[in-house]
């Protein structure tokens, strides 16, 4: 009877053990995940001609602005400890300011959103801790590209229209930092912290603003593992 108690308890430990992590080479992973960044734009400077449809841009200046974003990242096996990256994204932001007492009567409310999508390619050394974390990190190279717009047309001194200025490209190198927690064989959870480095340009009729932006960026999402092949 005795023993009979201690299989059956240990079958009952074994079926609710934690599950080993199996990824290795020839394995992959694909996490779906919420993002955070730094979008870069520039538009009118001082010298612009503005309160007419025939807006003529004299000069454009650089600012950045926070943006979520939502992307999918996929990590392929290519050893034991490296797997090779890559990265695809969407960014936005919304803002509506309300006019209050200041304002003259049937001001419109003033919108601002941005929109932008990036791609990145990369290389991860990967080391487990235990059987169910692992932490990754690495360098990889980044495309982004999104613009800005205004409603009404604020930039050029309007109270009606729209304004959108040009895109903006940017590319660089970027590193970060991550760890993976792994609910199951397959399901996990997986974060990151990392930085951007690159050099960032816009032309708008004729006028150009080029600049060398960095900022700081991070992701959280669930990810699915499909072990080894």
């Amino acid at each position: 009877m005795k023993r009979a108690t201690v299989a059956v308890a240990g079958l009952f430990l074994m079926a609710f053990a934690p599950t080993a992590w199996a990824l290795g080479k020839g394995g992959s992973m694909l996490a779906i995940e919420l993002t955070h960044g730094t979008a870069d734009f520039a538009d009118k400077a001082n010298g612009s001609t503005t309160g007419s449809p025939n807006f003529t841009a004299a000069y454009i200046s650089a600012y950045d602005h926070s943006e979520l974003g939502i992307q999918a990242q996929y990590w392929r096996m290519m050893a034991e400890d490296y797997a090779f990256t890559i990265s695809a994204g969407w960014g936005f932001f919304n803002e509506t300011d309300e006019p209050g007492q200041g304002a003259a009567p049937g001001s419109p409310d003033h919108k601002f959103s941005i929109s932008s999508f990036n791609v990145r390619l990369g290389g991860d050394r990967i080391h487990k801790l235990g059987e169910r974390t692992i932490v990754y990190g690495g360098p990889g190279i980044e495309f982004w590209s999104g613009n800005a717009k205004f409603e009404p047309d604020v930039v050029r001194g309007l109270t009606t229209g729209e304004y959108k200025n040009e895109s903006t490209l940017r590319w660089g190198l970027s590193a970060r930092i991550g760890a993976t927690m792994m609910l199951s064989e397959y399901v996990g959870l997986t974060a990151h912290v990392g930085g951007r480095y690159g050099h960032a340009s816009v032309e708008e009729q004729g006028a150009k603003a080029s600049w060398w932006p960095s900022s700081t960026e991070s992701s959280a999402g669930l990810l699915y593992s499909f072990g080894k092949e």
